[in-house]
């Protein structure tokens, strides 16, 4: 069991390790409206937990079935791709979700358009993520989101 006061764990009549309280003390300190608020307030985040992974299993199947732009900058020997900094110093691969998000920074590079798959194995060269319309409403997709539903385990 949790202990009321700061959460440590506590065995029956036992007093909590790490604050001190009584067990029985801390069963008197709890109302019952207390209680309920309290099972009210966890049946609401857990309500909040599933709505945020249905969110990111609808957004999930939206990135596979879609076509993003791909800003690249080719020559007759080569072709790179743009990364942005992003969080926590690290780099990720640029992508656009229409022309319009394209032209507000990458006008002068080509577009390319592949399927997410193929858009996924750019990854490899170390990238940490995909960046989507940096220069708009910007979306981070990190290396933890896309390892849940795209990458396998490494």
């Amino acid at each position: 069991m949790r202990c009321a006061k700061c959460g440590g764990l506590i065995h029956l009549d036992e007093d909590c390790p790490e604050c001190g309280i009584g067990y029985r003390e801390m069963l008197e300190g709890i109302s019952h409206e207390e209680m309920r608020r309290l099972f009210k307030k966890i049946d609401e985040l857990e309500c909040e937990c599933r709505c945020i992974d249905l969110e990111a299993s609808l957004m999930a199947c939206e990135l596979e079935n879609s076509s993003l732009i791909l800003p690249a900058s080719m020559d007759e020997d080569n072709m790179g791709f743009v990364q942005l900094p992003g969080p926590n110093n690290r780099q990720y691969i640029a992508l656009c979700t229409d022309m319009d998000e394209f032209r507000k920074c990458f006008d002068e590079l080509t577009p390319l358009t592949n399927s997410w798959k193929q858009q996924l194995t750019l990854l490899e060269g170390g990238a940490d993520g995909f960046v989507i319309n940096p220069m708009g409403e910007v979306c981070f997709l990190e290396m933890e989101f896309l390892r849940q539903y795209f990458l396998d385990d490494e």
